[in-house]
């Protein structure tokens, strides 16, 4: 599995009006629950939650990639929001979050979680790649910029 093969523009918020990490990772829950991702929005939300009290998803550079393996998770997929303006995710480089990509894996296919991190972790240290992606337009230019770069 390639991150591309869980990615749909249904799942992209280009401009998210949010005040705070919990706010961000909320609305992108209800995305997921929106599209049939997860049963649960309240369930996975508990499972995301846990995970952030472990230490931050916030990666640096403006990037936050929170996420969960959750019994409510459906389908693996991962939602992409572009904030409207950057907030505190205590990353580890203070470097306020301006785009967030946060994964919705079942619980038990650690293999997949891992592998959509790595991925993610690879395409998100180029910097010429996150440049574009902070000034990408259209929903389908995320797509489309993430699959050019996909080894």
């Amino acid at each position: 599995m390639i991150i591309n093969d869980v990615l749909s523009e249904k799942l992209i918020d280009l401009d998210m009006h949010v005040k705070d990490k919990n706010d961000v990772i909320d609305k992108m829950a209800e995305m997921f629950y929106k599209n049939g991702i997860v049963k649960s929005k309240e369930d996975y939300l508990k499972d995301v939650f846990k995970r952030e009290k472990l230490g931050t998803t916030g990666v640096g550079m403006g990037i936050a990639i929170p996420h969960g393996k959750s019994k409510s998770v459906l389908k693996t997929a991962v939602a992409i929001a572009k904030l409207h303006k950057p907030i505190d995710w205590d990353s580890s480089d203070s470097t306020p979050t301006k785009m967030v990509f946060m994964l919705a894996v079942p619980e038990g296919k650690n293999s997949i979680h891992i592998k959509l991190l790595s991925q993610l972790a690879s395409l998100l240290m180029d910097d010429n790649f996150r440049k574009k992606l902070f000034n990408v337009k259209e929903k389908s230019d995320i797509l489309k910029c993430i699959n050019l770069n996909i080894k």
